[in-house]
């Protein structure tokens, strides 16, 4: 490593020293100290090394949070395996797409994944596969990736420049890119939850969010590296985490609707004031907003990002501006540019653009799709914003060719919806569009023509889509029409919205 790196393996060997026998990772009946997390850290690195891992390769992994996810994080950074974080919440055939593309040499999975592993085992050549919970003909144990020595390795560390993880961005065009991170990525993103937060505030982690999305990942290494407790939520379940908040005196979470509004009425039924509480960050509306901090102590923080930014390029207490999305972070710059990438004036809306050191590497081995995102020296979010006179970033849209509706903190393309629906035999014609809803943010709808003498409902529209690709992606809402408007021969997106967009 070079002279002025710091790694996360250094700030782990950092905290075993100074904070030997503080609390560093809580997940169920499982209680690390950081002097202790060394020890599972480098058993498991010699483990990859022992299986036949190199430097460069990659690992696939298809695990709910647990404390074997963040150790295995922890290992591959300090030998360079690159570690491909698979979205456990979209189908087999999506995860397809991500493995064929990055070609892990093995695949780390718990039981409850089990199909899903066994439909993707002739990706694997080699058959490698671990599994966390307990070993059965398609896999080994996970304790077969562990050596029985604890002592740090000799071989040199990688550079924190190089990759470490691949998060699986939604597909625009149906094929997900792997957003390629480097440790700095994450430690400029720690860095950010530090100074914005507060490290008192960040000293107790509820870590509700999955790790294979940016939030949940950024937010559980930020803790780690300021010092904090780490409390593994395995799945979300809003009564166990008010337990865990009051129980472990937890100080932060992040959050997508509807994590906020159930942890919320969840602690109201119990007579819970979430006493510890004071940030929960992420995306949500104004009432949910206005109820955190009427009903207890803590600040909520809005922002935007996205898996190439590495979580927040920009941040602020929700109530600073209402409806804005934050001011530019201590690490970053943010632009508004026109079509052919000049400043446009204050207020004026254009793409967003954004430098720093939380900006991702590469999509993984698509270097036309990096180039264009990454060109003029600013990576282009393909989102529509614009600057006010203070400096706070106002979401607008997702550009036309990148049209995306969030739904419960996931990202879905409607032409990836659209693909499939069209496929449908008795579907003719269709649009997917983005409406308000209230528990999720934003549900996804469908409209569709069908074929001369079809009749279908809106259940069987939505569970053809969702036995396709992930359940979080197929319509909550189908309307059935006899045309829909067009515009030069494709279907009128902004038309269909406002006639059907509730």
């Amino acid at each position: 490593m070079a002279i002025r790196e710091h790694s996360i393996y250094d700030c782990i060997m950092r905290n075993a020293l100074n904070l030997s026998e503080e609390t560093a990772l809580v997940s169920g009946d499982l209680r690390l100290t950081f002097s202790e997390i060394p020890i599972h850290v480098n058993c498991l690195a010699r483990g990859l090394l022992n299986t036949g891992f190199e430097k460069g390769d990659r690992i696939a992994v298809l695990l709910n949070n647990c404390a074997e996810y963040a150790l295995l994080l922890a290992a591959c950074s300090r030998v360079g395996v690159v570690a491909v974080c698979l979205n456990t919440r979209t189908s087999a055939g999506e995860m397809r797409m991500v493995l064929e593309s990055t070609k892990p040499k093995a695949l780390l999975f718990q039981t409850s994944f089990e199909q899903q592993a066994e439909e993707l085992s002739d990706v694997f050549p080699h058959r490698q596969f671990y599994c966390i919970d307990e070993a059965s003909i398609l896999s080994t144990s996970f304790d077969q990736l562990l050596d029985e020595n604890p002592a740090p390795l000799t071989e040199p560390q990688p550079g924190v420049d190089e990759g470490w993880l691949i998060i699986p961005t939604a597909a625009v065009d149906g094929v997900p890119k792997g957003a390629l991170l480097s440790q700095r990525n994450v430690l400029a993103s720690a860095a950010v939850h530090l100074h914005h937060f507060g490290s008192d505030a960040i000293k107790g982690h509820l870590l509700a969010l999955p790790i294979f999305h940016v939030m949940g990942l950024t937010s559980a290494w930020a803790t780690f590296i300021g010092g904090g407790k780490n409390v593994v939520l395995k799945q979300f379940d809003d009564k166990e985490a008010v337990r865990l908040i009051d129980s472990e005196q937890l100080t932060y979470f992040g959050s997508f609707p509807p994590i906020l509004e159930r942890v919320l009425d969840s602690a109201k039924e119990t007579g819970s004031v979430l006493k510890s509480l004071q940030v929960v960050y992420g995306l949500e509306g104004p009432q949910n907003i206005k109820r955190l901090q009427e009903e207890t102590k803590s600040v909520f923080w809005t922002g935007f990002g996205q898996a190439e930014t590495t979580a927040f390029v920009t941040a602020s207490p929700a109530s600073e501006r209402l409806g804005a999305s934050g001011q530019s972070t201590l690490i970053n710059s943010v632009a508004i540019v026109n079509e052919l990438d000049e400043k446009v004036p204050t207020g004026e809306e254009g793409e967003i653009v954004v430098r720093g050191e939380n900006i991702f590497l590469e999509y993984w081995n698509m270097p036309e799709a990096t180039e264009y995102a990454q060109r003029n020296s600013w990576h282009h979010t393909g989102d529509i914003g614009r600057l006010d006179d203070d400096g706070y970033l106002w979401y607008v849209k997702r550009k036309g060719e990148k049209e995306l509706i969030k739904t419960g903190g996931e990202n879905v393309y409607p032409g990836e919806v659209e693909s499939v629906l069209r496929k449908h035999a008795e579907i003719k014609d269709c649009c997917v569009i983005g409406v308000t809803d209230k528990t999720w943010g934003e549900a996804v709808k469908a409209v569709c023509v069908l074929k001369k003498g079809s009749k279908l409902s809106e259940k069987e529209v939505s569970d053809y889509v969702g036995g396709q690709i992930a359940g979080f992606k197929k319509p909550r809402k189908v309307e059935f029409v006899k045309i829909l408007p067009r515009e030069n021969n494709e279907v009128d997106r902004e038309a269909v919205k406002a006639k059907w967009g509730e």
